[in-house]
Order: C-alpha cells, then sequence, then structure tokens
C-alpha cells in the first residue's frame, strides 16, 4: 500500500461510500501518523496472505444478469438454473485481482454500479452498490482507481464534454468527477467522442476520437470532414487540481494513414485499440460504413498502427492492412491477449460492416510479426450469438462463446490458431454468457 493525504473533501467522499459498502474481510488500511493523513488501500496484497481464489462466470438467463462461481474453465459444465449470484450485469471488470465490478446500463439514465469481492471463506460477496453520476461507457482499473467514462455530457459553459468518474477500486466509492471539454481538440469545427482507455504509465492515459462536426442543432447531418484520418487522445491524471479539473487533456496525435479507430454497434461506441507487451498501444481503424445504406465512411481500408507510449506519437514504420490479409473483411472488436498477440473479432462479410452488420469471424493476429490467422474450431458465425472479453491466465486464453447450440468457455491454442471446447455453460435458454475473471482472498 501507498501513502497518500487526502482533502477534507475526498474524505467526505470516503466516509459517504463506507455507509454503502459491506465490511471487507481483507481491509488493510491503517491510519496515518496525524489527522490531516490517511493511507489509502492501493489493493496491492501479500502473496503469502493469499487464501484462495475462485473464477466468477458473467451470463444472463431469463433476463436476470448471474455471478457464477467456477473452480476449472477448461472441463465439465455450469448450470445458471440454481445457480449464481443475482448482479447489476454479466460483464466483469476486475480491480486488480481484488474486487470484480459490473454495471447495469439505464439508457440515458445514470449508471449503477455493483462491485464484488470473495471472502474468507471463498465465497463471493456484494462490496459495493451505488449509483453513477452518470452513465457508463468504458472502465478499466487505472492505479488505485476504478475510470469510469463517459461522452455526452454537457458543460456548465454549454459545451459538449466527457466525464471520469474515480472510483476507489478497493471500496468502490466515487472519489471524484472530473470533466473535459471535447469540442475543438482534434480538428476545427468538431467534437469528439471517445473509445477505449489503455494505461501507458506516468499517470496518464490515452482514448480514440471518433470525430464529429459542431452544427447548430441535432437534426442537422453532423458527419465528420476528416474520414481518412485517425486520433488519440492524451490525458494526464494531475491530483493538485481541484477535483473537476484533474483529467488534463495535453495532446491530440494525429495520423492520416488510416480512418479513426473507433467501432459502433447501434449507438455504442466499442473500443479497438489494446495494450502490447512493452506498453506500447495497437489502435485498429475499422473503416467500418456510415450504415447499410450510405456505404463507406472512409476511403482507407481497416488497419493497424502503433502508438509508441515514450515518444507519444505514432510510429511512422508500423503499418499493416488488415483488409488486405483478411481478404477483404473489416475489424469489428479488438481483445489484447499478451505476447503481442490480439484476437480480432471481423465483420463476417466483405461488403458489410455497419453498426448492425453480422461479425463474429475471428481472427489472430500478432501485432509484432503482422502474421494473421483466422481462428478455426468455432460455429459459424450466423450461429454465434455473442463472444465475451478473453482472459488470459499465464499462456492460457479463455474465451466464453454463447452459440445457439451449445455454449463454452474455449481455449484458445495460441501457435495454431485454433479454439478447444472447455467449461459448457447450461441452461441459458435466450441468454448469453458475458466474460470470465479470476479473483482472489486474501487474510
Amino acid at each position: 500500500m501507498k501513502k497518500r493525504v487526502l482533502s477534507t473533501v475526498v474524505l467526505a467522499f470516503l466516509v459517504s461510500a463506507f455507509t454503502l459498502t459491506s465490511c471487507s474481510s481483507d481491509d488493510n488500511s491503517k491510519p496515518g501518523g496525524n489527522d490531516d493523513d490517511e493511507i489509502i488501500d492501493d489493493g496491492e496484497r501479500n502473496k503469502e496472505d493469499l487464501i484462495g481464489t475462485k473464477y466468477i462466470l458473467g451470463a444472463s438467463a431469463s433476463k436476470t444478469n448471474l455471478l457464477l462461481e467456477v473452480d476449472d474453465l477448461k472441463q465439465g459444465s455450469i448450470s445458471v438454473r440454481g445457480n449464481g449470484q443475482v448482479a447489476l450485469g454479466k460483464n466483469i471488470y476486475m480491480f486488480k485481482d481484488l474486487r470484480a465490478y459490473v454495471f447495469e446500463y439505464r439508457k440515458g439514465d445514470p449508471s449503477g454500479m455493483q462491485s464484488w469481492m470473495l471472502n474468507k471463506d471463498l465465497r463471493l460477496q456484494q462490496n459495493t452498490l451505488v449509483d453513477l453520476p452518470n452513465r457508463e461507457e468504458f472502465i478499466t482499473p487505472f492505479g488505485r482507481f476504478m475510470i469510469s467514462t463517459t461522452g455526452g455530457i454537457e458543460l456548465e459553459n454549454g459545451k459538449k464534454g466527457q466525464a471520469f468518474n474515480f472510483i476507489n477500486g478497493v471500496t468502490g466509492g466515487i472519489e471524484f468527477t472530473s470533466f473535459v471539454n471535447v469540442e475543438n481538440i482534434a480538428e476545427a469545427g468538431e467534437y469528439a467522442n471517445f473509445a477505449g482507455l489503455e494505461d501507458i504509465g506516468n499517470d496518464r492515459f490515452v482514448m480514440a476520437i471518433e470525430p464529429f462536426k459542431i452544427t447548430a442543432n441535432s437534426e442537422d447531418d453532423n458527419t465528420s470532414a476528416f474520414r481518412d484520418r485517425v486520433w488519440l487522445a492524451i490525458f494526464k491524471l494531475d491530483m493538485s487540481q481541484a477535483p473537476e479539473n484533474r483529467v488534463v487533456l495535453e495532446n491530440v496525435v494525429k495520423d492520416d494513414r488510416m480512418s479513426f479507430a473507433v467501432a459502433r454497434y447501434r449507438s455504442s461506441r466499442v473500443s479497438t485499440i489494446g495494450k502490447g507487451e512493452n506498453g506500447d498501444i495497437y489502435v485498429f481503424s475499422p473503416s467500418a460504413m456510415i450504415s447499410k445504406d450510405k456505404g463507406a465512411f472512409s476511403t482507407k481500408p481497416s488497419a493497424v498502427l502503433k502508438f509508441d507510449k515514450n515518444t507519444l506519437k505514432f510510429d511512422s514504420s508500423y503499418y499493416h492492412n488488415l483488409e488486405a490479409k483478411s481478404g477483404g473483411h473489416k475489424v469489428y472488436k479488438v481483445y489484447a491477449v499478451g505476447k503481442d498477440q490480439f484476437i480480432l473479432n471481423m465483420f463476417a462479410n466483405t461488403d458489410q460492416s455497419w453498426n448492425m452488420a453480422p461479425a463474429n469471424k475471428l481472427a489472430l493476429f500478432n501485432a509484432k510479426t503482422g502474421d494473421f490467422k483466422w481462428i478455426e474450431g468455432l460455429d459459424a458465425p450466423e450461429a454465434i450469438a455473442e463472444i465475451g472479453t478473453p482472459y488470459v491466465e499465464g499462456n492460457d486464453v479463455f474465451v466464453p462463446i454463447t452459440a445457439s447450440a451449445k455454449s463454452y468457455v474455449y481455449l484458445l491454442n495460441r501457435t495454431t490458431a485454433t479454439f478447444t471446447k472447455g467449461l459448457e455453460i447450461k441452461d441459458l435458454g435466450d441468454g448469453t454468457v458475458g466474460n470470465v475473471v479470476k479473483i482472489n482472498a486474501y487474510k
């Protein structure tokens, strides 16, 4: 744990948060040397204090979200019938190995947030249940925080903005919310929506920009005038600032070798950026169609660039045309799975790439070598209802996949790019599998 001085305001937030939080069996916080200091639990634990671990599988069944405790992902089966804890969501986001977070989407309303822990009896237990100040679009761990962020915010000056909620990763309490103006930051006369969030160290993170034209009213066409360009926004967390100003936009970097690096599912933005083995960020452009009727957004193909975390610029020597490598398919979703490998969820058809077009055709891409392989061992894309975020443990990559026949957690062979069936998930009905994580309990 690391010692940090808290302001009176932040302490007030934490006291409020603890009133909503059940007691943690692994709370290692200790008071500071005087009334003004407090040691904040940053979630780091000693290995010798480990009690045990569990895999947690998120799933939905009969419109109910469940979290199921699992011991083995490589074999056996589990039924959602009569099992699991009812939760706000089925997609799980981990804070280190200590807390599991889920969120409830409420259309335009603020999201519900729930954190879970593994108690000393190695059973899943609710840790926190709160409402966020706004909706949640992207969530990721960042230091001792979980950052939940969303666009579509109107700032006090009437400008469009992005909100960043900083959540205490251990307690689940919302410590503060910061806001950033998104107008005229990438190009004059345009505003930015963001997708993906990757930590690049030194209190900085990057997000990909989806550009839109600033219009007089919402009925005007806001399609960007910059269709053949990609942007990354570089943010810094500055704790010396007032809470609402702690997220600082330091720079926006751009490149004209491909289009923007954000995908869409209906109206939701989808991340297409991910971290490589040395911390560099690989930035994938879907180069998708505007809509089923309006055709391509960009003249550039679906491709990938590399952002250097040290120079904070795009690497001018790095480029791969994924559309050419795949025989005409475009990228829809991207998952970093370690060892500079990425699972790419590609649009299933070469002539269809709008926000509701069929996808679920999987490929394994080595960002270091440029090697591209279609993954074998799955049902046809049209038989797949949902592909969950992969879970990586050492050399193993587990991918939960909901199919029309049977649903499994699949194990990826990195060398041959093939899937083998592992744990079967039964009795889903019209439900789907979310993702898998591993959570630990400590003394």
